[in-house]
Parts: C-alpha cells; sequence; structure tokens
C-alpha cells in the first residue's frame, strides 16, 4: 500500500518537473537582450516629452529616472520619443460627522502615452492607471502637502507601469 503512494508521488513529481523543464525554455528575461542590444538600452534611448501640471513634473521626472536604469539621464540621442497625458479626478470617501466637511479623499490619475519613433510614426499606445488616498486636513497649508504627496506616490507607481509595459512591448517586438 505505501509502495503504491510512493510511486505516485514519485511520478507526479516527475510530471511536474519535466513539465517545468519544457516550459523553462519558452520563457525569456524581461530586461534581457533584444536584437543584441539590452531592453535598459533601449528604454534609455527613449525622450520623455514634458508633461503639463505638477503631476505630470513629477511623474516625467520618475520616468527619466526610471528609463535611464536609476541614474541621471545622459546627453545622447533619442531613438523614441514618448508623450504622456494626464487626467486626474478626486472623490471624497469619508465625511465628518460634525459637518465640518470631508475627512480623506481618493485621489485617481490616469496615464496615456503614445511611444513613437523619431519620424513620429506611432509605434505604441497604452493606459496606465493609479489611485490612493489622502485625509484632508483642517490645515490649509497641510491639506496642500497632503494632495502634493499623495500625487507623488501615484505619479511613482504609474511610471513603473509605464516602464514595465514599454519594455514588454521592446520584447514582444523582438520576436
Amino acid at each position: 500500500m505505501w509502495w503504491s503512494d510512493y510511486t505516485s508521488r514519485l511520478i507526479r513529481s516527475g510530471l511536474v518537473i519535466s513539465l517545468s523543464l519544457i516550459l523553462a525554455g519558452c520563457m525569456r528575461p524581461l530586461y534581457g537582450s533584444v536584437n543584441g542590444e539590452t531592453v535598459k538600452a533601449t528604454l534609455s534611448s527613449i525622450e520623455v516629452n514634458p508633461i503639463a501640471d505638477v503631476a505630470g513634473h513629477y511623474l516625467r521626472e520618475e520616468l527619466l529616472f526610471n528609463l535611464n536604469d536609476d541614474s541621471v539621464p545622459e546627453e545622447k540621442p533619442s531613438n523614441y520619443s514618448l508623450s504622456v497625458t494626464l487626467a486626474e479626478s478626486n472623490q471624497s470617501v469619508a465625511i465628518d460627522s460634525t459637518g465640518n466637511g470631508a475627512d480623506a479623499a481618493f485621489v485617481s490619475i490616469r496615464a496615456r502615452y503614445t511611444l513613437t519613433d523619431m519620424s513620429g510614426k506611432i509605434l505604441h499606445q497604452g493606459t496606465s492607471v493609479a489611485s490612493g488616498s489622502v485625509d484632508r486636513l483642517s490645515q490649509r497649508f497641510a491639506a496642500v502637502r497632503a494632495f502634493r504627496e499623495a500625487k507623488i506616490r501615484i505619479v511613482k507607481s504609474l511610471a513603473g507601469q509605464i516602464e514595465t509595459d514599454l519594455a514588454a512591448y521592446f520584447v514582444s517586438r523582438a520576436n
């Protein structure tokens, strides 16, 4: 009886290992090389156009930092151009019971981006959405700063999403 349990476990383990080895040949690292050039090098050749508004400024700076392998971008010729437009929405989510207004808000930012080559041909388009909550404070400066900090957290998330999507595009384009 124990022999049949042992045999079935051995067969299942062998099956899982063999399927894993077969599928391992199909996988490719996201930041590997594409046509002899690393994806990070390709990402660093993207010029990020200025983005309107304060959140746009922070998003552009974060994208430049992420696309250039966490370093300050160097002056070099660009092969691609990235244009981003932002749409922001705020929604009150908690109301103060004393009637002084909302205690918390939900901030959401949608980024629509277009990657073009230097001739203007559209190569890839996408949309990313990130959101976060913020406490509404009674002091004006504290409230303004709380919203700005929430937007900075949100655009960092957006920059990561956009970077990953662009890396996936360049890897899939190599096929």
